[in-house]
């Protein structure tokens, strides 16, 4: 998880590691080129490849390297997520030179000022629609607030409090510049890694499964790069049943070498008088966010009581968080 859970990036975040003391046993910071996680004693690994997998770029000896923007837009750029008829929860801006996140470095809200009317481009793994910005409302149940979208998007698959798309004013460049590839499933080379990003912990890491797969080229270097979504969850109904777990992976999609960018579980000899929980992840969307033609990751986190998005960008070698909001107890 981001240094402290997912859930919430600003002085609410701490709620989840609360809630994670006693349910968890184990929740490492999204770096992809550790060694020293608590939670995985594997970081990086590469296995062979057996199966061929998605790719949304045929042969790529005859598809030339794409030509990258000579830098990202020179501008502000406020990022929202939501999707319901509330307010849009504020993620944090891209600002020129940098990304500025949702609250200041005393942990007070920003709140960008968005007029009713601006045009908004809504987005997610399923669709790209037009759609404005109106007037804000409530985005949490904490009194922030957020500008309301015109356009509804439907909840989150599987089902689970959280947010189903992200919506920042309509910009100037392709949101994705190229192609992405969605299954919801994977070859078993993918499971195989799935299973070494949990080696040595207390799961039987046998049962999981590849729940998502997202292919694409986020930097625009011409070789795909694979999201992985890894986990085996008991009930849905449940915050978390001994042995769930959960995790995202960045695998290179030529070489299978794969890196731990998420993962929690509960442990499967936790103490019956304390009580499990588990955090669940899903690919949200993938994304050129700022308009330097590289695309971000969005990924939705929820548990029981809560769900959070957070943005990464990708430098060829690493995802890295840099922006994180959420809502919850």
């Amino acid at each position: 998880m981001i240094a402290r859970p997912l859930l919430v990036a600003l002085a609410a975040i701490s709620m989840v590691a609360a809630a994670c003391t006693t349910e968890e046993s184990s929740n490492p910071a999204p770096t992809l080129t550790s060694t020293t996680s608590s939670t995985s004693t594997t970081s990086t690994t590469t296995v062979p490849a057996t199966t061929t997998p998605p790719s949304t770029v045929a042969d790529t000896t005859t598809v030339p390297e794409p030509t990258l923007p000579a830098g990202p837009v020179d501008a502000v750029v406020p990022l929202f997520t939501g999707g319901d008829e509330g307010g849009w929860l504020y993620l944090g801006s891209w600002q020129f030179d940098q990304w500025l996140e949702a609250a200041d470095d005393e942990g007070t809200e920003i709140v960008p000022s968005i007029s009713p009317g601006t045009p908004a481009t809504i987005s997610n793994l399923d669709l790209e629609t037009a759609g404005s910005f109106g007037a804000p409302t409530d985005s949490c149940f904490d009194d922030r607030t957020g500008p309301t979208v015109d356009i509804v998007v439907a909840a989150p698959e599987p089902p689970g409090y959280g947010y189903p798309a992200v919506a920042l004013p309509t910009p100037s460049w392709a949101l994705k510049p190229r192609p992405v590839a969605v299954s919801a499933s994977g070859p078993d080379t993918y499971e195989t890694l799935g299973q070494e990003a949990f080696a040595g912990d207390p799961v039987d890491a046998t049962l999981g499964a590849v729940e998502q797969l997202v292919v694409t080229d986020l930097d625009g270097d011409g070789d795909d790069e694979a999201l992985v979504i890894f986990e085996y969850i008991q009930s849905v109904d449940d915050p978390g049943t001994r042995g769930d777990m959960a995790s995202l992976l960045l695998v290179d999609a030529v070489t299978r070498g794969a890196s731990t960018v998420q993962q929690n579980f509960v442990d499967a000899d936790l103490d019956p008088d304390d009580f499990p929980a588990i955090e669940r992840y899903r690919i949200l969307d993938v994304a050129d966010l700022n308009g330097d033609g590289r695309m971000e990751v969005v990924v939705h986190a929820w548990y029981y009581e809560g769900a959070s998005v957070v943005i990464y960008t990708y430098d060829g070698a690493e995802l890295s968080v840099v922006l994180a909001n959420g809502c919850g107890a």
